[in-house]
């Protein structure tokens, strides 16, 4: 009897037993130099510039393939459950990702006009902006310049915007108003307060992460290609997930103008139906790359 335990025990012990965690980039140093890495051996450029209509560009900064850590600690303040468990998953392919969210102007350029704005200028973020919509710009775009774009999948999105970060933001801990923008009235981890600027904000205003990506947090939400779904990560598969299906509400990912700084932690999940069209909610665009 006594053997038969230790047999069990083993088992149970085996069954259990996990491969250790792995971030690579695991710092936002480590994160640069991948992308430099990435870039020498697939003889592209870090920063890439495209052409979408006369006069209009579209800038891009590669995002090296590589590994993360998806999703938060049990331990992380104003964590959400459908934020775990903590997984391991890789990206598979190097890729391009909209320096910026889209912008007015350049939404413009490609459909002929702008959905219902509420805050106008040419290079404040496009806002009300469906996902459907989101998806006929990027398939217009593939089209004028021979180029494959899309929505980044929900994983795409998080490694691209923790850059070698495992914090809360890629800016640490906590994040301050002169660091995105969001409702500055509400603190986060003991974060300064200011009066919030109550409206969307030119893109790039604020300091990039280690990959040179502005706006991940904050500004307008950004639409995910995946379909929503609370305990999605108790089966998602580790290389490049997406959840294509059933149909269903659609990610958002990021935080807004209007949120507060809970919203915008790097693992913060949330979502809208296809057709929600809000003053807070953009996109931006990934680029593939042919490997």
């Amino acid at each position: 009897m006594k053997r038969i335990a230790l047999t069990i025990a083993l088992l149970i012990f085996i069954a259990n037993a996990q491969e250790p965690l792995v971030r690579n980039p695991a710092t936002p140093e480590q994160a640069k130099s991948m992308q430099a890495s990435a870039a020498a051996q697939l003889n592209l450029p870090i920063e890439r510039k495209v052409e979408i209509s006369d006069g209009v560009f579209m800038e891009f900064v590669l995002i090296p393939a590589g590994e993360f850590v998806m999703g938060s600690p049990s331990n992380e303040k104003n964590r959400g459950w459908d934020e775990g468990p903590l997984h391991q998953v890789r990206i598979s392919k190097s890729f391009y990702l909209g320096k910026y969210e889209v912008t007015q102007e350049q939404y413009e350029a490609i459909l002929g006009e702008n959905p219902k704005l509420k805050f106008r200028s040419p290079n404040l973020p496009v806002e009300n902006v469906d996902w459907r919509q989101a998806g006929i710009f990027c398939q217009a775009v593939s089209n004028k310049t021979g180029l494959k774009m899309r929505l980044p999948t929900e994983a795409e999105w998080e490694y691209s915007c923790r850059a070698g970060t495992d914090t809360e933001f890629y800016t640490g801990n906590m994040i301050d108003p002169e660091q995105a923008n969001y409702d500055w009235g509400k603190s986060y981890n003991k974060s300064k307060r200011a009066n919030s600027l109550g409206r969307t904000k030119m893109v790039g205003s604020y300091p990039p992460n280690a990959f040179g990506l502005y706006d991940m947090h904050g500004n307008v939400w950004e639409w995910c290609q995946d379909i929503y779904k609370n305990d999605y990560y108790k089966a998602s598969r580790i290389v490049d997930p997406v959840n294509d299906g059933p149909k269903g509400s659609r990610v958002i990912r990021g935080g807004a103008w209007n949120e507060g700084p809970e919203k915008l932690r790097s693992a913060q999940r949330s979502k809208r139906i296809e057709g929600a069209d809000r003053r807070h909610i953009g996109f931006r665009v990934l680029m593939e790359i042919e490997q």
